[in-house]
């Protein structure tokens, strides 16, 4: 339709502005949000599961460490590491709608997300080689340590390098689909190669697990930001603004379907000889996939509340996750706690969760009031997302 004015709401969701741009036509109306708190939100939430996984499982004793109660802490913290290569992936399609709004092509808007992949690769490994300098019982090859980040950077890339090599959303969503079907028949079948044995454990740990080399190997991990690409794609359409609840009920419902496809896919046999279902197996990605989804949809309308305007510290966590991360893994599991490191009950772990995440909701209001004006460590450090003052995802 033919745009004859436009109408330019700024409100407030937390602390995060939320720009709303509408187009006033002589049909319904089009919004173009250009950042989504929601996606914040369900950010924050994964890192206080990140927070609750890495507290709890640093600080209590080993005779804690059985029971259901401790079975519940681990299945919660669990969520944190998909979810957060799921919303990395669905924040794709933001980051190059919005490089395309400032002019670029799209061999510019490809490169410059291949950029930030790298860069968050280079960040992971500037993170270990900080653990590594204050554990004095590290060793030097623990910088090269496969974990989140390095997972995260990479799929960046591959996520961007594929969106360059198409010119319209369709081929860009059938070369991400296929991507993510080969990462998950390849993620099985890596188990029996015997090549990896070559390379260095610290690489092999990067294609399949290799002992205590590496936290996080892309296959399959990375399929995830595949999947949340195709999620992002779909959300970042332009539709009538009176459509949005429905969209997302639309959402949810196409992740409660891949729920019950994982569910169903769990009673038949693995074609694969390697495949277990906690590690390597579909029916566990799909599930994990749906319930993600579902959450994207729940996440909004929880934002859709009267009183979502109020300041959040879930959205706030959601914004400084890259911070938060960075200063909470050595602050639970480095020098600053060892005198109660694998020393506490299980309710002595959870206060000290609760205190420690209280502490880092302080230190992330101060460092996201403080990346607007900050040194260059400010700028470079956390991605342009999560500056103040920016709304792209």
């Amino acid at each position: 339709p033919e745009f004859r004015g436009r109408l330019r709401y700024v409100g407030r969701a937390g602390c995060t502005a939320r720009r709303l741009t509408a187009a006033r036509t002589s049909g319904p109306r089009y919004y173009f949000p250009v950042r989504r708190t929601y996606i914040d939100w369900l950010r924050g939430v994964a890192v206080l599961c990140m927070i609750e996984w890495h507290t709890i499982d640093a600080w209590t004793a080993d005779a804690e460490r059985v029971g259901p109660v401790f079975g519940v802490l681990a299945f919660v913290g669990g969520w944190a590491a998909p979810l957060f290569l799921f919303l990395a992936g669905v924040s794709i399609p933001f980051a190059a709608d919005a490089q395309r709004r400032k002019g670029r092509s799209d061999a510019e808007v490809a490169a410059a997300l291949q950029r930030r992949g790298w860069q968050v690769w280079v960040y992971a490994h500037l993170f270990r080689a900080q653990s590594y300098l204050l554990n004095p019982s590290a060793v030097w090859h623990s910088i090269f340590k496969p974990d989140i980040l390095n997972i995260l950077g990479l799929g960046i890339v591959g996520l961007a390098w594929l969106w360059g090599r198409a010119r319209t959303n369709g081929t860009r969503a059938g070369l991400w689909l296929a991507a993510e079907l080969a990462v998950l028949v390849l993620a099985p079948l890596s188990r029996g190669w015997w090549w990896p044995t070559l390379l260095h454990p610290r690489l092999e740990a990067y294609i399949r697990p290799s002992g205590n080399f590496g936290v996080f190997a892309l296959l399959p991990w990375v399929a995830y930001m595949f999947a949340g690409a195709l999620v992002g794609l779909w959300i970042a359409q332009s539709r009538p603004a009176a459509d949005e609840r429905g969209f997302h009920g639309r959402l949810a419902l196409a992740g409660l379907a891949l729920m019950a496809a994982g569910a169903a896919g769990s009673y038949v046999p693995s074609p694969f000889t390697h495949s277990t279902f906690w590690s390597t197996s579909g029916s566990l990605f799909a599930l994990r996939t749906g319930a993600m989804t579902i959450a994207l949809a729940a996440a909004w309308l929880w934002l859709q509340r009267p009183t979502a305007a109020r300041w959040s510290p879930i959205v706030l966590f959601g914004q400084t996750s890259l911070f938060v991360y960075w200063v909470h893994v050595e602050l639970a599991y480095g020098l600053f706690s060892a005198a109660i490191k694998r020393s506490l009950t299980i309710p002595e772990a959870i206060v000290g969760y609760l205190l420690f995440s209280t502490m880092m909701l302080g230190m992330a209001h101060w460092w996201k009031h403080r990346t607007a004006s900050g040194p260059w460590i400010s700028a470079h450090l956390v991605p342009p997302s999560r500056t103040a003052g920016s709304y792209e995802p």
